[in-house]
């Protein structure tokens, strides 16, 4: 059994080093970790946040060090493997963050964001269908966030399914209403199923939400004289 003394010290390097992470300053963030290390190295969490903190400053091998110590240590926390899946796929080592994503999924299969990490390796191997199903239940457990709807698209666009694509834009939309670039991505989709009037409204829409609408003239141009 540690000495209590010990560990409120540890403790409070690691509080320490939260409070320098969220300010984003990382190195500062990982002298506290290590100090918490030193003193208790048996504990899980310390490894995870210093690698948290690597992982900041795209320090990925060391990252993947750590997030490997503290699935080690507690191999049974999801949120590990999330971790150490997003450092592989950063990496390129995309078959390794494939595996560590299914060991979080398998671990706790009702987070949002481990099917919307998986969709996105997914992606990247070109297996669509496997994305967009990942993307679907991203989606299902979690209506809210727009970065999932969005990401659906894309591969929706992808695969011709222009309509469906749509609809996950209105839905974007409807959530985060002032992103014009969710109304730029609309008018690419009408304008490849040929319906250019409907992709001139979507710029138009979007210059609406732009300080500075002129940036969208050239794009206007090339709808027009397709229209025309």
């Amino acid at each position: 059994m540690k000495p209590s003394g010990k560990s409120e010290q540890a403790d409070d390097y690691n509080e320490r080093g939260i409070s320098y992470f969220n300010l984003k300053r990382y190195p500062d963030a990982i002298k506290e970790f290590t100090k918490a290390i030193k003193l208790i190295e048996n504990e899980p969490d310390f490894y995870f946040n210093r690698g948290l903190a690597y992982y900041s400053m795209k320090m990925l091998d060391q990252a993947i060090k750590d997030y490997r110590k503290s699935i080690d240590l507690d191999p049974e926390h999801s949120d590990y493997y999330n971790a150490i899946g997003a450092a592989y796929e950063d990496a390129g080592q995309l078959d390794k963050a494939l595996e560590s994503f299914n060991k979080a999924i398998s671990i706790e299969g009702d987070i949002p964001d481990y099917y919307y990490n998986r969709g996105n390796v997914y992606w990247k191997l070109k297996k669509p269908d496997e994305a967009l199903n990942d993307f679907n239940k991203a989606v299902k457990l979690n209506t809210t966030d727009q970065i999932f709807i969005y990401r659906r698209h894309e591969v929706l666009l992808s695969m011709g399914r222009y309509k469906d694509a749509i609809a996950d834009l209105d839905a974007a939309i409807k959530i985060v209403p002032d992103n014009y670039q969710y109304h730029l991505a609309k008018s690419e989709a009408y304008e490849k199923m040929g319906d250019f009037r409907s992709a001139m409204k979507c710029i138009e829409d979007a210059e609406k939400l732009l300080p500075d609408p002129s940036l969208l003239d050239e794009r206007k141009k090339e709808i027009s004289a397709k229209m025309n």
